[in-house]
């Protein structure tokens, strides 16, 4: 060890102390510092000796304090103390202060220690804090902090879970635990246990609340014992209602009428309620720890492919897996029909821990979902597809025809004399007849051939995938099968043909009602070429062509009903002599307005009107539309003189018809129309065709004061014969004859018997057609009553030809 002299030993001590070392002198200036002391404050040693005073550290010294303690540093020092102090860089810190009086070479000095003591007020801060909040931890918290000394008296008693017991903080400390539990033989063997040096946790119950209690024996001796207890009640009480929830919810599972099946994560049965056993036909112990997937063996109910592994599924996407109807295979060999629902088996937040699996018993409403479907596409009757089912066939054939794959053909049938069957013998006989015809015709078609009942005696048959050639042969033996039928019913024997249309669908196919609409002509036309034959439909038949343009015009004429798109015309009959002035009229003419606006003429739609039945449709239309526009031109009038009359015409249909009579007297009595007003005309072919039917009507309309007029008089086979029957006020000369009159004798020789023969009877002559001053001339010379005709005036919108209405 080098032998350094005293002073110089002290001096390296002095400077390489870890604590900050201060010499002050007597006045407070700084006369050395070591290195420890330079790095706290941030001055260099000569910075600090050249004139720092220990004020301009110490915040809290004043020179007062340095000159009373410095004053007399022998009886005053040493002295230790907390102050602030503040480096030169302006940052402050507390600190813990030693000072004392030292004597260099004969002078008093002052010796100080400086140290950072902002850990130390850190860490007493925390404690502080941390002391603060085991506090109010300890008086908030639902928890009692308790402790007992060796004898069992209390020594502490916190906590906000005394409240639970009716108690205050501290309330019972100094008291024995024996005698304020004296009641509570539970607590008190607690107690001797803890007390013993046991250190457990139990339960107790105090005033109704459950309390968990932790005891700790606190080692040392006669310490006592330290414990802590908190109110359990609500846990228990939801411990209960789970309980009684868990047993509602197990009580349910055995109860309800679907199959209830859980799975562990890895598929495996773990709960199998007992409908879910009755669906597999098997029982829980067996089925404990199967594969769920392997133990449900399912299939498609239209398909019949199996269905896979629907747990195996849930799991995987983690979501509910739903499916339709399956065919559910029992363990005993039995099928049920089930829908299945498989979902993730999860609390919220956590894991799945398997799947739930819901099997819903089906088989009963499959089954009358089965018989619902079968009635709704098939013919009760006799079995076959009805005609919804059938088109629905017909329009996916259609959609799936391929150009270039072997065409499609189409049977369109209608029976023959199906009617007289129906008649003579009631529709009993109808129905097993039809009956009989369908199993027939059933073993004569393919396998993937439709037959179908469309309705009534009409059949349809769809031969997929079949040329022409070979649908005629089938066709042909249909006929031959229908032809050979010998229907007997109660000891008669009858006779049955079919009529059938037949039409080839080849790519690209028509729409489903043009191909409907060309089979129905093609049964049609094979019915007007003398029925029980086969009629071939071909795209340049013009028959077949021009009546489907009249069925096209059905639905025209249907819609321009419902759309208020007929229209009144008129055209006037004027008297040609002096005669009669009260059966001067306007004859109503009906014009068609198309979808586009354009006038149609009734020759366009006529003919289809009339073969499908729709005349009296238009005619009841009509009659309504003129009754009201003649109600708006009529007015209020004083007498019956001038006022306009209109002649109305009825088809033969309306004629047939037994409402029409009293449709009519009905449009009367609501427009307020007197009956003189009105004119009907009635053709003579349809007044001989419903020759009965006619003079009831006409009669009593009549007798009610109308008029009645017999158009296109002289068109028919025996006109005079029926006339005399027929009572009319007005023939209606056809303009057949009228037209050449001036110039044919025939026709002028026609005429002049029918207007004698009329004048005979007492009726008035009315010649049409009347288009030059020649003819109405030679008209006037025969002596005809009235004519009309565009000579005179053409037609004109009826509104026009109608006087407006006078008032009083």
């Amino acid at each position: 060890m080098p032998d350094y002299p005293d002073a110089t030993r002290y001096q390296r001590i002095f400077e390489q102390a870890p604590e900050a070392h201060l010499v002050l002198s007597r006045s407070g200036g700084i006369v050395a510092a070591n290195h420890a002391a330079c790095d706290l404050l941030g001055y260099t040693e000569a910075e600090l000796t050249a004139g720092v005073h220990i004020t301009d550290l110490d915040l809290q010294a004043t020179q007062a304090d340095v000159e009373q303690a410095h004053s007399d540093p022998e009886r005053r020092l040493p002295a230790h103390f907390e102050s602030r102090y503040r480096r030169r860089d302006g940052s402050e810190f507390p600190a813990e202060v030693f000072i004392n009086a030292i004597r260099t070479d004969g002078e008093l000095e002052v010796f100080t220690t400086v140290r950072d003591i902002t850990r130390e007020h850190q860490s007493e801060q925390a404690l502080r804090t941390l002391e603060t909040r085991l506090g109010a931890t300890i008086r908030n918290a639902p928890l009692i902090l308790f402790a007992l000394d060796s004898n069992g008296r209390f020594t502490l008693s916190e906590g906000a879970g005394l409240k639970v017991l009716g108690l205050e903080p501290g309330e019972v400390v100094g008291r024995s635990a024996r005698e304020v539990y004296a009641d509570h033989p539970e607590i008190l063997a607690a107690l001797d246990r803890a007390l013993a040096g046991q250190t457990f946790e139990d339960e107790v119950r105090i005033q109704g609340n459950h309390l968990r209690v932790s005891w700790m024996d606190l080692k040392a001796q006669d310490a006592g014992v330290l414990g802590v207890a908190w109110d359990v009640t609500s846990l228990r009480v939801a411990e209960a209602a789970t309980g009684a929830e868990r047993d509602r919810l197990l009580t349910t599972l055995q109860s309800i009428n679907d199959g209830v099946i859980t799975t562990d994560i890895r598929g495996r049965l773990t709960y199998l309620n007992p409908a879910a056993q009755a669906l597999l036909g098997m029982d829980s112990t067996q089925a404990q720890g199967c594969l769920v997937d392997e133990l449900l063996e399912l299939e498609d109910t239209r398909t019949g492919s199996n269905v896979h592994r629907p747990v195996e599924q849930c799991l995987s996407l983690g979501g509910t897996v739903e499916s339709p109807e399956r065919v559910l295979h029992r363990a005993d060999g039995g099928t049920r029909v089930v829908r299945l629902l498989a979902s993730p088996l999860q609390r919220p937040g956590s894991e799945t821990q398997g799947v739930v699996i819901v099997l819903h018993d089906h088989t009963e409403l499959w089954r009358m979902t089965q018989q619902l479907n079968h009635q709704a596409t098939h013919d009760d009757l006799t079995g076959l597809c009805n005609r919804r089912e059938f088109e629905r066939r017909l329009q996916e054939a259609l959609h799936t025809l391929e150009e270039g794959q072997t065409p499609h053909t189409l049977l369109y049938m209608d029976l023959d004399q199906f009617k007289i069957i129906n008649d003579t013998c009631g529709h009993q006989a109808g129905d097993e007849l039809l009956r009989e015809l369908s199993e027939h015709l059933g073993h004569l078609i393919r396998e993937n051939d439709t037959l179908a009942r469309l309705g009534g005696d009409e059949f349809g048959l769809l031969l997929c995938h079949c040329p022409p050639e070979r649908a005629e042969a089938i066709a042909g033996k249909i006929l031959n099968t229908v032809q050979a039928l010998r229907f007997e019913w109660e000891g008669r024997r009858f006779d049955v043909g079919v009529s059938i249309g037949l039409v080839p669908v080849a790519s690209p196919a028509p729409t489903l009602p043009e191909i409907l609409s060309q089979a129905d002509s093609a049964c049609y036309a094979a019915k007007e070429e003398g029925r029980n034959r086969l009629y071939v439909w071909k795209p340049t038949d013009q028959a077949l062509r021009r009546r489907r343009g009249e069925m096209e015009w059905v639905g025209r004429i249907r819609t321009a009903l419902e759309q208020q798109r007929f229209t009144l015309f008129g055209q006037a009959v004027h008297p040609l002599g002096p005669t009669d002035p009260g059966l001067a009229h306007i004859e109503v003419l009906m014009r068609l307005l198309d979808e586009d606006g354009n006038m149609v003429s009734p020759g366009a739609f006529i003919p289809a009107a009339e073969r499908y039945h729709l005349m009296p449709e238009i005619d009841r239309h009509i009659i309504d539309h003129a009754l009201a526009v003649l109600a708006r031109h009529r007015g209020t009038r004083e007498d019956a003189s001038g006022e306009p009359s209109i002649a109305i015409n009825l088809s033969g249909q309306s004629l047939a018809q037994e409402s029409m009579l009293g449709f009519i007297t009905e449009r009367l009595q609501h427009y307020a129309i007197p009956a003189h007003c009105i004119v009907f005309e009635i053709t003579e072919t349809a007044a001989i065709s419903h020759h009965d039917r006619a003079q009831s009507l006409i009669r009593t309309l009549r007798y009610m004061g109308c008029r009645f007029s017999l158009d296109d008089f002289g068109t028919g086979l025996s006109s005079f014969g029926y006339l005399k029957n027929l009572p009319v006020d007005l023939i209606k000369i056809d303009g057949s004859f009228v037209r050449d009159i001036a110039h044919n004798a025939v026709d002028s020789a026609m005429v002049t018997a029918i207007h004698r023969v009329g004048h005979v009877l007492g009726l008035r002559t009315v010649a049409e057609c009347v288009e030059s001053e020649a003819t109405m001339e030679h008209l006037r010379g025969i002596g005809l009553d009235f004519v009309q005709g565009f000579y005179l005036s053409e037609p004109a919108p009826l509104e026009q030809l109608l006087p407006p209405a006078r008032e009083i």
